[in-house]
């Protein structure tokens, strides 16, 4: 027996030399702390706090925080930690619904594909931003119409003066770069012509950055200024996942902690500005009233979801790389902390600018706030040429994105990265390297119909659909497997092994029964509060709901696939080889190296 287990350690030993490890706790840490704080930190939960009752957004975020982020990301480190697998060679643990780890190999490819798109615009507005006058704060370019204006605040009488003008706008709007945006648009409402009526950041964004077509069934020609984006930012991605957690450990240290400096010198500027504090209160004066809105609750527990990055196989890879021992439980804590804490102090930032824009404009800050890509891509950009040095300012903001995007792109190529590798006998850093730029540039090629004309239709129908299903459903059925497959108090004495102590009790609540409900509960919330795709003004075909359906549950099809095919590869009558495989194999084990378990 002895012998046997020497054996073991010998081969993990060697197992673990082809993997690699994190150098320290700290590279990991920063690495989960830059995988948690994505662009939704940004542009979405500002957004939703100020939309739902301001601070008291924070009193149901940080209920389902306790109750649901935290105990699901813990079990999902722990896990991966454990065994030293990655999202799919983690299921020995349950062979037959080894299908969840293909389907988060899946999620994760195709999130690649829809946030690095993302970061392409990004570097596109960030090459711009260097240039003078930035081109999304003028009305005299290539791309725009006669109808375009900039956005100023005018004198109350020229502002009456254009009301009662309202019924010839339409012949007079491309002598009026310069006017009221609030006007425009009733006035526009009146005469039927608003969608023609769109502020020089609107028009660069459409004509210039996406140089949109009519529709979805309009596919257009490939855009090459964001072709040759696309292409840098699958540069940048492969360089810092070149050596695996190595490299990806050095990267850390600039992109986890450079968005926090950014934000705040930005923030810093913003609070001097006239106007920050109206678009302060607007963001955090409380309204209790909404906490009596399911509505609100839901949509909590749906953003710290989706903030924590459960489900999709990140947490798992990247605790798969570190030490035994390591205290997964601190790092649990602080990963939720920062994390969610990045979100609420990002909100001062963006809403004090804001603020100044209201100030400058004579618009509400309702009525200038957005959520998603036209915060970043359209107010913000607008919000920032108004400062002094606007280049200055659109720059710092562009890196700070830069920075989060590519934290976020990393870490999710190599969870499909992991995955192909854990799958390869053997593997030698030159076979790892070949196996990175290889999936690099398969997902370069994927990533293309995203530069077409109708990009930005394929883009809002993927994010519209890619998290519908999946997602939900492997973690709902991660926190099943634990906490009554293979049980939660044999993977409490699992985690005691690691941490030196037993975790509380209570985790054997959550996981058996708490999780699973809420993660049920959301999956059926998203389900009965589906709404056909739209973006803008356009609707789509009934067809591309057929297609948004597919991309919704094709990440989903590998588990019960995968389940029959597992069962069916069992000796023995029916019900011994469903019996046997939904218990570890005999691949299954601690990464340390302690022999069988169990």
């Amino acid at each position: 027996m002895e012998s046997f287990i020497l054996e073991k350690k010998d081969a993990v030993t060697k197992e673990e030399s082809h993997r690699g490890q994190w150098k320290n706790g700290c590279e990991f840490t920063l690495s989960l702390i830059g995988y948690g704080v994505g662009l939704a930190n940004v542009w979405r939960f500002p957004y939703l706090c100020a939309k739902n009752g301001g601070a008291v957004f924070l009193i149901p975020y940080a209920v389902f925080l306790v109750l649901l982020a935290f105990p699901m990301t813990l079990l999902e480190l722990s896990i991966g930690q454990y065994s030293g697998k990655g999202a799919y060679d983690v299921w020995n643990i349950c062979p037959a619904f080894r299908g969840i780890g293909a389907g988060m190999i899946g999620i994760s490819f195709v999130f690649c594909l829809y946030v690095n798109n993302i970061f392409s615009w990004i570097l596109y507005y960030l090459y711009n931003s260097f240039l003078s006058p930035l081109p999304w704060t003028t009305c005299d370019n290539w791309w725009n119409t006669d109808t375009c204006f900039v956005r100023k605040k005018m004198m109350s009488n020229f502002s009456r003066y254009l009301v009662n003008m309202t019924n010839n706008i339409a012949n007079t709007t491309d002598t009026m770069h310069t006017t009221n945006y609030s006007l425009l648009t009733k006035a526009a409402n009146i005469t039927g012509n608003s969608s023609l009526i769109q502020t020089s950041t609107e028009e660069f964004w459409n004509y210039n950055v996406l140089r949109i077509s009519s529709g979805i069934d309009d596919i257009g020609a490939m855009q090459w200024h964001l072709v040759i984006s696309l292409v840098i930012a699958w540069i940048m991605v492969f360089l810092c996942i070149l050596k695996g957690v190595k490299s990806v450990g050095k990267v850390v240290y600039v992109t986890a902690i450079a968005p926090y400096i950014l934000v705040t010198i930005i923030l810093i500027r913003a609070a001097t500005l006239p106007g920050a504090i109206d678009g302060i209160k607007f963001y955090i004066i409380p309204d209790f009233s909404k906490l009596a809105n399911p509505q609100i609750w839901a949509q909590a527990m749906m953003q710290i979801f989706f903030s924590m990055g459960m489900g999709w196989g990140a947490l798992i890879t990247m605790a798969s790389y570190n030490k035994f021992n390591n205290n997964v439980m601190r790092d649990t804590i602080i990963y939720s902390i920062v994390c969610e804490g990045t979100s609420f102090y990002a909100g001062f930032a963006v809403f004090a600018v804001l603020g100044f824009m209201s100030h400058e404009t004579g618009l509400g800050v309702a009525e200038i706030v957005r959520t998603g890509p036209g915060l970043a891509f359209i107010t913000y950009p607008e919000a920032l040429a108004q400062l002094p040095v606007p280049q200055l300012w659109a720059v710092l903001f562009f890196l700070m994105m830069v920075c989060v995007a590519l934290d976020s792109m990393f870490v999710s190529v190599e969870v499909c990265v992991t995955t192909i590798n854990d799958l390869i006998p053997n593997v030698t850093p030159r076979k790892r390297l070949m196996v990175t730029a290889s999936t690099c540039f398969i997902m370069c090629l994927a990533t293309l119909i995203y530069t077409t004309q109708a990009g930005v239709y394929i883009f809002q129908l993927v994010d519209w659909y890619m998290t519908s299903v999946t997602v939900f459903l492997t973690t709902a059925i991660e926190a099943i497997i634990i906490g009554w497959i293979y049980g939660a108090d044999r993977f409490i004495d699992d985690m005691e092994k690691m941490l030196g102590k037993r975790p509380s009790v209570l985790f054997k609540i959550l996981w058996q029964y708490v999780n699973p409900t809420l993660l049920i509960g959301l999956l059926v919330f998203t389900l009965v509060e589906y709404q056909p795709p739209s973006y803008g003004n356009y609707q789509y075909p009934s067809y591309a709901g057929v297609i948004g359906w597919i991309i919704a549950l094709i990440t989903s099809v590998p588990i019960p696939i995968l389940m029959v095919k597992e069962i069916k590869s069992r000796k023995g009558s029916i019900i011994q080889r469903i019996k046997t495989s939904f218990q570890p194999n005999d691949r299954w084990g601690p990464a340390k190296g302690y022999g069988p378990v169990g």
